[in-house]
């Protein structure tokens, strides 16, 4: 089970305090009941999946601030672990994401939902402790990603329509039958979660 948490090109202040106390708790809590390590070292290769949370943050086209909310979302691929030292690690790999946004448009009863999907490559440092038979996970890093599909609904009381996304670096000349994004995708991620 694996937890991921992006905001690109910002991290919230609380959220990374949480994390930075959770690191220093969580390993002392469970000291006295330290197993052995099982763990051989080694690059470990694995296939993950999890859920998330996302949010865009920049500006409209008429250059005001982004108003969005936190969106659910999910990711799935294979990774890769590779040993710094002790605890530590590099964790990368290649995963299908889903990302969006959901936003309140003038009043409550209007309603944006953004649901995007990217092949994502994160490059992660990992806190990787042995808890039980698996292990504790926290770490952060960089991603890189790009847009293959998505759409963005938009509902008004019980009615909903849906416009298909499609990613270009420019939609000035583009007709307005389908929503535009730019493809690329960057940012920072903060992830924690169990490995069976």
């Amino acid at each position: 089970l694996f937890f991921l948490i992006t905001k690109p090109y910002i991290m919230k202040k609380k959220l990374l305090v949480f994390v930075l106390i959770f690191t220093v708790i969580v390993p002392q809590t469970f000291a006295q009941k330290r197993r052995k390590n099982t763990d051989t070292g080694g690059i470990h290769f694995g296939i993950l999946a999890g859920g998330g949370l996302q949010t865009l943050y920049g500006k409209d086209y008429w250059g005001e601030k982004l108003d969005n909310k936190l969106n659910p979302g999910f990711h799935a691929g294979g990774n890769v672990n590779l040993p710094l030292f002790a605890d530590l690690w590099i964790q990368s790999g290649v995963l299908f994401s889903i990302k969006g946004a959901k936003q309140n448009i003038i009043a409550e009863d209007i309603t944006k939902t953004i649901n995007l999907a990217y092949a994502e490559v994160p490059v992660n440092v990992l806190y990787r402790q042995q808890l039980g038979d698996g292990h504790l996970l926290l770490g952060a890093g960089p991603y890189v990603s790009y847009g293959i599909l998505g759409n963005e609904r938009t509902k008004i009381g019980t009615i909903t329509t849906e416009l298909k996304v499609k990613y270009i670096a420019d939609a000035s000349d583009e007709p307005s039958s389908y929503v535009y994004y730019r493809g690329l995708d960057a940012g920072a991620n903060i992830l924690f979660g169990y490995e069976l």
